[in-house]
């Protein structure tokens, strides 16, 4: 199917995404239907072939069955994935659109398509069943245009194949058009064009979302959808705290986490006195660590405290501090997170 007919198909799917509420609301495909494609993310290209793994993304203008979101701001809660007897590791993405009113053009609005801005962590699903992925994406369905800019903001799921020969879990259904990203998304900010070459699928997978405030505390990342997932808590045990991550990138998290007594490189402004106040003081890193995750792996680092750590867990039992994380090798970025230090009564 030729581009342009698809980008009019996911577009009309962003004007009509179902009105927001103040309960769950459940969008995407009917996980009734049976996952019967045995096309992969090889066999579904045209010459030529970009990679061996995919995120794709389906509409279905009969029978509404899309993965945009409800209009308003929430929270992605839960996907949910269902596959056939041949299974693999994959992810979900959030993709964020842009699209503006074209006044010379009425009915025809600027669309432009995609930003990557979310990731869960990398699952395999269980073959011949629907497996619940848990995350936490805050999502947003412009109502009106952003004040700043004019665009409405069109965020959207995509789910990505990354095994090679793992067919793309989907029904056949020649009302769908599909929407397919080579390669997979892999960096959060990353901007690219999709690849719209085929029609008839009905990738399976839908998600819940819900109106509630998604914002994490003290503007941390507690999200899955993050690059790394980060604790809430870490433990201090023989002098060294206990961080467990989650590496949630198609490709391996390296890099260097610190804890310190201010947030360093956060993406948004002081927003308030004390925040100000914060910014002109001296960064104290309390502790530090390298880290090297594989991609989708779970790995418990243990940071030295430095003097300044001993120091402020000595007069305290538990403090709160900053975790500063920055990659190396990969233009992914975290947030700035607070987490709580805890002694521990384990010597």
């Amino acid at each position: 199917m030729r581009r342009g007919v698809l980008v009019l198909i996911f577009l009309l799917a962003a004007l009509f995404a179902v009105p927001a509420s103040a309960i769950a609301v459940t969008f995407g495909a009917n996980l009734a239907r049976e996952p019967d494609n045995t096309q992969t993310c090889i066999t579904i290209q045209f010459f030529p072939i970009y990679g061996p793994n995919c995120s794709v993304v389906s509409n279905n203008p009969s029978t509404g069955e899309n993965s945009f979101p409800p209009v308003g701001e929430g929270i992605v809660s839960r996907v949910r994935v269902k596959v056939g007897p041949v299974t693999g590791r994959m992810q979900v993405a959030v993709e964020e659109a842009l699209r503006k009113d074209n006044p010379t053009d009425p009915g025809h609005p600027t669309y432009a398509c995609c930003k990557l801005v979310a990731l869960s962590q990398v699952f395999t699903p269980a073959a011949n069943s629907v497996t619940t992925v848990p995350v936490n994406f805050p999502v947003k369905q412009s109502l009106t245009p952003e004040p700043a800019t004019g665009f409405y903001i069109d965020d959207h799921l995509s789910l990505s194949i990354l095994d090679e020969g793992v067919p793309i879990p989907a029904a056949t259904d020649n009302s769908a058009g599909v929407g397919i990203w080579f390669p997979a998304w892999q960096n959060l900010g990353e901007e690219r064009a999709g690849i719209y070459g085929t029609a008839g699928l009905t990738v399976l997978f839908n998600a819940d979302w819900d109106s509630a405030p998604g914002a994490a505390p003290d503007g941390g990342a507690a999200a899955t959808g993050a690059a790394l997932k980060l604790p809430r808590t870490a433990r201090i045990v023989n002098g060294r705290a206990v961080l467990p991550l989650v590496c949630n990138l198609n490709q391996v998290c390296r890099g260097l986490l610190r804890l310190q007594n201010r947030a360093v490189g956060a993406a948004r402004p002081p927003s308030s006195a004390a925040e100000r106040r914060q910014g002109k003081r001296r960064t104290i890193t309390y502790a530090q660590t390298a880290f090297k995750i594989p991609a989708g792996k779970k790995k418990t680092l243990k940071a030295t405290l430095r003097a300044a750590g001993k120091r402020l867990l000595k007069r305290h039992r538990r403090a709160r501090v900053w975790l500063n994380v920055s990659f190396k090798g990969t233009s992914a970025t975290v947030p700035p997170k607070k987490i709580t230090l805890r002694r521990s009564s384990r010597r």
